[in-house]
C-alpha cells in the first residue's frame, strides 16, 4: 500500500531548486571550523558574512555518499534495529514543557516524577519503538536541563533514544552517560543506543554551537538526524512548495557537511515545518498541511534513499475531544500511507507545549490502528477460505472454527482502550469516554511503579557525573 502525493518530475522540481539555493543564496554558517571544511571541499566562502555557496559536485558526492541504514540499538545491545528498513516505527512527542494532570483537569509545569513515569509508559506501549525526551521539567537547572533529562529517562527505558544537547560541553556530558550505560566509550560507540539531533535555525542558517556538535557527532560517527524547524509564513515561505524547498536547502547542508567529514555516515532526514496561522501567529501543529509536508519529506528521504522521521500524531487542541482525534488520525496516516520510516508526536498536545500520560496511550492505539492499515487486507489460499466456506454452508457460522482461533489476531486490530463492548459494559467500567479507558491503562502501567533499568553503582554513577556538571557550570 503507497500513497504518492507528489509526482517525481514535481520531487525533481523540489531537489533541483533546493541545489539551486545552495549554489546561488547560500547558506550561513556560523562556525569557523566548518566553514574552513566547507571551502577545503570546494565550496566558496565569505569570511566576513559567513555564508557559503555550495556547488552541486559537492551535493552530488556527500548524496551519493551518505549510508542508506540508520542503525541504532536497544538499551541491551541485543537488537540492532535499522531504522530505513521499509517498516514505519513510532516515537513520541519531545521537549514539551508541560504535562496534563488528568486528575485536576488542567495542564501544570512538568516534573522529573512526570518525566519517569512517562518514559516508563512509552517502556510498556508496543506502537512507540524509540523515543526522545517528553517533557523537560522545570525543576531541572535550566542551563544543563538536556543533560539531567538525559540522564533520567536512560535510567528508565530500554528503548533507542535520540538527543538534543544544549551546548558541545552538555554534549560531552550525554556522551559520558552513554558511556556508563554501556560499560565503556568504546562500547557505546560500537552499539550505539542513542542518535543526536540538531536543529539549524531557518531561514537559511546554521548557529555555532549547533554546527559544532553536529561536527561532533560526525567525528564520532554517532547515527544524527538534521531537523530544520521551519514555520511556513515566518521563517518560511507561507507556500507548502517554497518551505519544501528552503527545508530540503537546510537539511542538504548539514547532510553535506557530516560527509564532508566522516563519508558514509548515517544520517535521518527529520526535518519539522510547522504552518502558521496567520490569524493568530501559532505554529499549528494540528493543520492538515502538516501532514501534506511531512508527506512530501518521506518522499524526498526515499528519493535520497535515507531514513525519514517526521511528524505526524499533531494537535493544536490542548482537550481529548474530536479535533484531537481527527486532526492526529490523518496527519499521521497520510506520511504513514507514503512510507515514513518513523512517525513522530506521540503524546501531544497544544502545539507541543504539552504532553499527558492518556494522550501516550490514546496515541499508542491510534499507531496500531495505522500499522493495521499498512497491512492491508491479506489475499492467499487460506484468507479466500473457499473450503471452509464449503465446509460451514448456507446457514452456518464460524465461531468455532480452527480457522477462526488461527487468524483472528492476525486478521483483526483489536485495541486495548476502544468503546466496543456495549455501553453498559463501559459505563460498568466507569468510563464515559476514551480517556478514561487511557487513565486506566495508564495505572495498570504505572501500578507497580516505575522500575530502573540500570543497576545501583551505574545509577550512583549517574548522580556522580550530574553533580560534576552542576559544579562545574558555575
Amino acid at each position: 500500500m503507497k500513497f504518492e502525493l507528489l509526482s517525481q518530475q514535481d520531487l525533481d522540481r523540489i531537489d533541483l531548486e533546493s541545489r539551486q539555493i545552495l549554489g546561488k543564496v547560500g547558506v550561513k554558517i556560523n562556525n569557523m571550523k566548518a566553514r574552513e571544511l566547507f571551502k577545503n571541499a570546494g565550496a566558496k566562502v565569505n569570511a566576513e558574512t559567513h555564508i557559503v555557496w555550495i556547488p552541486a559536485d559537492l551535493i552530488e558526492a556527500a548524496l551519493a555518499g551518505v549510508s542508506h541504514h540508520f542503525n541504532v540499538w536497544d538499551r541491551t545491545g541485543s537488537t540492532c534495529y535499522d531504522l530505513n528498513n521499509g517498516k514505519t516505527y513510532g516515537h513520541n512527542v519531545g521537549g514539551c514543557v508541560r504535562i496534563y494532570d488528568f486528575d485536576m483537569g488542567a495542564s501544570r509545569d512538568a516534573t522529573e516524577q512526570d518525566l519517569i513515569k512517562a518514559t516508563t509508559l512509552i517502556d510498556a506501549l508496543e506502537n512507540i519503538h524509540v523515543c526522545r525526551p517528553v517533557v523537560y521539567p522545570q525543576e531541572f537547572p535550566a542551563e544543563l536541563r538536556d543533560i539531567y533529562t538525559a540522564a533520567c529517562m536512560l535510567q528508565y527505558t530500554n528503548k533507542p533514544y535520540g538527543v538534543s544537547a544544549y551546548s558541545l560541553r552538555n554534549l560531552d556530558y550525554i556522551l559520558r552517560l552513554g558511556s556508563l550505560v554501556s560499560g565503556s566509550y568504546d562500547a557505546f560507540l560500537e552499539k550505539p543506543f542513542i542518535w543526536g539531533s540538531v536543529c539549524p535555525a531557518s531561514p537559511l542558517n546554521y548557529s555555532e554551537s549547533t554546527t559544532a556538535i553536529l561536527m561532533k557527532y560526525a567525528e564520532i560517527g554517532l547515527p544524527v538526524a538534521i531537523a530544520p524547524c521551519p514555520v511556513s509564513g515566518g521563517t518560511s515561505p507561507v507556500s507548502l512548495a517554497g518551505t519544501l524547498i528552503q527545508q530540503n536547502a537546510e537539511f542538504l547542508t548539514g547532510l553535506i557537511l557530516v560527509q564532508i567529514i566522516n563519508p558514509g555516515n548515517e544520517v535521518k532526514y527529520t526535518t519539522r515545518p510547522i504552518p502558521m496561522d496567520m490569524r493568530t501567529g501559532t505554529a499549528t501543529f494540528g493543520s492538515v498541511e502538516l501532514g501534506l509536508m511531512s508527506t512530501a519529506i518521506v518522499q524526498l528521504a526515499q528519493k535520497y534513499g535515507i531514513c525519514s522521521d517526521v511528524y505526524g500524531l499533531g494537535t493544536s487542541t490542548f482537550a481529548f475531544d474530536p479535533q484531537n482525534g481527527f486532526e492526529k488520525a490523518l496527519n499521521a496516516l497520510l506520511p504513514v500511507l507514503a512510507g515514513a520510516n518513523l512517525i513522530a508526536a506521540a503524546g501531544l498536545m497544544e502545539d507541543a507545549l504539552t504532553s499527558s500520560y492518556e494522550q501516550l496511550v490514546i496515541d499508542n492505539a491510534i499507531l496500531g490502528n495505522i500499522f493495521r492499515i499498512t497491512r492491508g487486507i491479506n489475499i492467499s489460499d487460506e484468507t479466500i477460505a473457499l473450503d471452509l466456506i464449503e465446509k460451514v454452508g448456507p446457514g452456518g457460522n464460524y465461531l468455532l472454527e480452527d480457522h477462526t482461533r488461527i487468524f483472528a489476531r492476525q486478521e483483526l486490530f483489536t485495541p486495548k482502550i476502544c468503546y466496543r463492548s456495549g455501553n453498559q459494559q463501559y459505563k460498568e467500567k466507569g468510563f464515559t469516554s476514551i480517556t478514561d479507558a487511557a487513565h486506566e491503562q495508564v495505572k495498570t502501567i504505572l501500578e507497580n511503579g516505575a522500575v530502573r533499568v540500570v543497576d545501583e553503582e551505574t545509577t550512583a554513577q549517574i548522580n556522580v557525573l550530574l553533580d560534576e556538571a552542576k559544579a562545574t557550570s558555575k
